[in-house]
């Protein structure tokens, strides 16, 4: 697991650079009192924003506590989606501290292959940190915003209908720390 003070001795050696980098792509938030909660949870955790130089690619770096965004969609999208991506990138920062099995999952995979149930998790999470700071967004509107069929898996699990491990299993995968287990 990552922890902190590994994050930030990581990031020790560009650290003035990476204050700087952080506090750019922070600033290109909009002047929201709900994005401003969830900005004001990044810092709470001390994570570092950063570009993404991944196309269309919002991109969590555990190694480094790094949320990478893709800078145009803060510029081009709705405040609603801009909620529900940092919720879920904030989401996969409270899942890698608390879930060190999920940060021995993702080593040497790259970003678009990550397990499902890491993904849904964060989804998971990310609601949960919504619930936390008093953002006004349901249920039924934040499965909104993600797409088919996660949206609905994330609203059986939040709803109790089915378990993380249910929803993982139902979609062919195993759960991660039986998947490592077994390697």
């Amino acid at each position: 697991m990552q922890s902190v003070a590994a994050g930030n001795a990581a990031i020790g050696i560009h650290e003035q650079e990476a204050k700087q980098r952080d506090q750019a792509v922070r600033n290109l938030f909009p002047d929201n009192i709900y994005v401003q909660r969830l900005l004001g949870k990044a810092a709470s955790l001390h994570v570092f924003f950063l570009d993404s130089q991944v196309k269309e690619q919002w991109l969590y770096h555990p190694d480094y506590r790094t949320l990478c965004v893709w800078l145009p969609d803060l510029e081009d999208s709705s405040l609603s989606y801009l909620v529900i991506m940092l919720a879920h990138e904030l989401g996969h920062v409270m899942d890698f501290d608390i879930k060190p099995h999920y940060l021995a999952a993702i080593q040497n995979v790259p970003w678009f292959a990550v397990p499902i149930e890491i993904e849904l998790s964060a989804f998971l999470t990310g609601f949960q940190i919504i619930r936390e700071l008093d953002i006004p967004v349901t249920l039924a509107q934040y499965c909104q915003m993600i797409e088919p069929p996660m949206g609905k898996l994330v609203a059986q699990v939040v709803n109790g209908d089915r378990t993380l491990k249910d929803v993982v299993s139902l979609l062919g995968q195993a759960p991660v720390d039986l998947a490592k287990q077994a390697v």
